[in-house]
């Protein structure tokens, strides 16, 4: 089974999420949670350690575990904060928890974000927040 660990960045009432660059073979253009895939010899902390850095620029300050959520990838989410503002070349933005159940993300996430938004099944899909950063 894979493994993912995911930092979950908040400020305010609004969540940090990256979107994967269009080119991308592995799901193009979808928004997520900084992370990655935990390799054989790393913890999901680890990882979330080594991949927020290289995605972000930033380096951890705490990690609080959230809920494993099990599926098709088991996902580790953290709840982070960071050291300075994150830094990246892909698109990116600040989400309330109710825009975050309109945007594109990866099926493995939408339980994760269901959970934030406190609900049990989504709605229909809208047009993307008009405040995007890309």
């Amino acid at each position: 089974m894979k493994v993912a660990a995911l930092g979950l960045l908040r400020r305010r009432d609004r969540w940090f999420l990256q979107r994967r660059d269009p080119a991308n073979p592995v799901l193009p253009g979808l928004w997520e949670f900084p992370g990655g895939k935990v390799e054989a010899d790393e913890t999901p902390l680890q990882t979330l350690a080594r991949e927020w850095q290289e995605e972000t620029g930033t380096e951890l300050h705490s990690a609080q575990a959230w809920p494993v959520i099990e599926g098709p990838v088991r996902l580790c989410p953290f709840l982070v904060t960071v050291t300075g503002a994150p830094q990246t070349a892909l698109g990116w933005g600040w989400f309330t928890a109710a825009e975050l159940l309109h945007l594109p993300v990866p099926a493995a996430n939408q339980p994760l974000i269901l959970r934030l938004a406190g609900l049990s099944q989504g709605p229909e899909p809208r047009p993307l927040p008009a405040h995007l950063i890309v």
